[in-house]
């Protein structure tokens, strides 16, 4: 492998982390905002609000320690000319993002129209 080309790679990988990283703060601050701006009563003696509000901060939290763990495991394998594509870290991912999702859903057809 050419130095060029093993920079190029290692570059890449450190541009996928920084994707991962930006997605799980930007999930972290949708969380925050969301527990600071919406209405804590939605529904009487059940916190639906600050319920989402840390799933959605859990699942930034989640996002930035996947990316991490890829970027580390990226950088050992691509140092030692033996990279494989990941499979179980993005099928987790794409899941926990996806019960974000659909809970996100729920959550607006749960607020009161007003």
């Amino acid at each position: 492998m050419d130095p060029d080309s093993r920079a190029r790679t290692h570059l890449a990988n450190e541009r996928t982390f920084l994707a991962w990283f930006r997605t799980g703060i930007t999930l972290v601050a949708l969380g925050l905002a969301a527990a600071q701006f919406l209405a804590r009563d939605v529904s009487p003696g059940f916190p639906l609000v600050r319920g989402m509000s840390t799933i959605v901060i859990g699942t930034g939290a989640f996002l930035v320690v996947v990316g991490t763990w890829r970027y580390r495991e990226a950088r050992l394998r691509i140092d030692a000319e033996a990279f494989r594509p990941a499979s179980a870290s993005i099928t987790v991912a794409a899941a926990a993002a996806l019960v974000v999702a659909m809970l996100g859903v729920a959550f607006v057809w749960l607020l009161p129209q007003g």
